[in-house]
């Protein structure tokens, strides 16, 4: 038994390594025969043994974390479809084109023009930045919840980052199941934090009594409280949007009082699994 668990953890350690080697070399070269090396296995063996720790494929991964960056760097830049194209390891802007089109449902050129609005500065108190979109905000009870996270440092759309590891690492402890839920926390304001200074928490909730007495997760509570919270369909890199709203718009003009506790997101559809435009978050503000 000792044996397999010694294993166990040095096939971890390294499908860890190739998940890092993945999100810093996103614009690079990283067929499996690369990627096998980076594990230190043979290529034979690596693409299962992937399979069984994460759920899905390698050339999947590779694929989804490819095109996140290009529809963040779509909303947030004004690079052109050639540059985005090379800047995440595509060969030509046709290729780019196919593989965001089957992923996304719509070209990189309608995925642009669709979303990207006047920017809004965020302003205490409320700007004259007329919004065009409004959400619908719930007021409700949050429960304690115990998480269990992994600490990110730097762009927030690179915090899938900190989640692939997370899923790893609970996995082999098995303290994923059917009723986990997904969370992230972000504790500063991307627009006055230098980016490579922002930090945030890839978290999942936890039966506390289930974690071994030897773990590698920080542990975290999420208090008993009021909050506002409001659920947002669409893809990750858009959720910059009804954060603009909730803090420009809504909170200005309610009677809320924000806690000392910072905002934070619950993931309620699997992103392996399921369009991007049909990603569901909840954003939540705990209150007084």
């Amino acid at each position: 038994m000792k044996h397999k668990l010694v294993t166990k953890n040095q096939y971890e350690h390294r499908l860890l390594n190739v998940i890092d080697y993945i999100y810093q070399h996103v614009d690079g070269e990283l067929d499996v025969n690369a990627l096998a090396d980076v594990a230190c296995m043979s290529n034979y063996h690596f693409h299962r043994i992937y399979r069984e720790f994460t759920g899905e494929t390698i050339n999947v991964t590779v694929r989804r974390m490819r095109l996140l960056k290009a529809a963040a760097l779509l909303l947030r830049s004004n690079l052109t479809q050639q540059q985005i194209a090379k800047l995440v390891g595509y060969s030509s802007v046709e290729a780019f084109n196919r593989a965001f089109s089957k992923h996304y449902g719509e070209t990189p050129h309608q995925y642009r023009v669709t979303r990207v609005e006047e920017k809004v500065t965020l302003l205490y108190p409320k700007s004259n930045k007329e919004y065009t979109t409004m959400y619908q905000v719930e007021q409700q009870i949050v429960p304690t919840m115990n998480l269990i996270g992994v600490k990110h440092k730097g762009d927030y759309m690179k915090i899938g980052q900190a989640f692939e590891k997370l899923s790893v690492m609970a996995s082999k402890h098995g303290l994923i199941d059917g009723n986990t839920r997904f969370f992230g926390i972000y504790y500063d304001d991307p627009k006055s934090v230098e980016q490579d200074k922002l930090t945030a928490k890839a978290c999942i909730s936890v039966d506390v009594n289930k974690l071994p007495e030897q773990h590698q997760f920080e542990l975290l509570t999420i208090p008993s409280s009021n909050a506002v919270s409001l659920l947002f369909e669409g893809d990750y890199p858009e959720l910059e949007k009804p954060y603009e709203w909730l803090f420009g718009e809504y909170l200005p003009q309610s009677d809320c009082e924000l806690k000392d506790f910072p905002p934070f997101e619950e993931y309620l559809n699997d992103v392996k699994t399921t369009p991007p435009q049909q990603l569901l978050t909840r954003i939540y503000c705990l209150t007084a």
